[in-house]
């Protein structure tokens, strides 16, 4: 473990202190938390130092290849977060993801619509 004063929240690549984080932070400062140590990092970020050694468990279970969308402009949105989206409109029989068009269109029968992606 590194020396535990060195790090600093919002620096060297890591997101800054905000009241929500994407599963890619969380993931970054799971990293962090591993080099630095989980209740540093956590005091850091003003988090309880339970929820980062939930991210480190997380991350280390989770060995999975993680999938982003991307927009021509650089926003970014996963696969769980198009599906929380979808799921708000209620049960749809299909959804189709345009991140060109910042648009999820969905169809439930003879309904459809569309739901912004950012």
């Amino acid at each position: 473990m590194n020396n535990e004063t060195n790090f600093k929240a919002g620096f060297n690549g890591m997101p800054p202190v905000k009241a929500q984080y994407q599963e890619n932070e969380k993931i970054k400062i799971a990293e962090a938390a591993r080099e630095y140590g989980t209740r540093p990092v956590a005091e850091a970020y003003g988090l309880k130092w339970q929820a980062v050694a939930a991210w480190m468990k997380k991350k280390a279970a989770g060995k999975r290849t993680k999938i982003i969308i991307q927009s021509p402009s650089g926003q970014e949105i996963t696969p769980r977060e198009i599906t929380a989206k979808v799921k708000a409109v209620g049960n749809v029989d299909t959804a189709y993801v345009r991140a060109d068009e910042n648009a999820i269109y969905w169809v439930r029968g003879t309904e459809n619509g569309s739901i912004n992606l950012w």
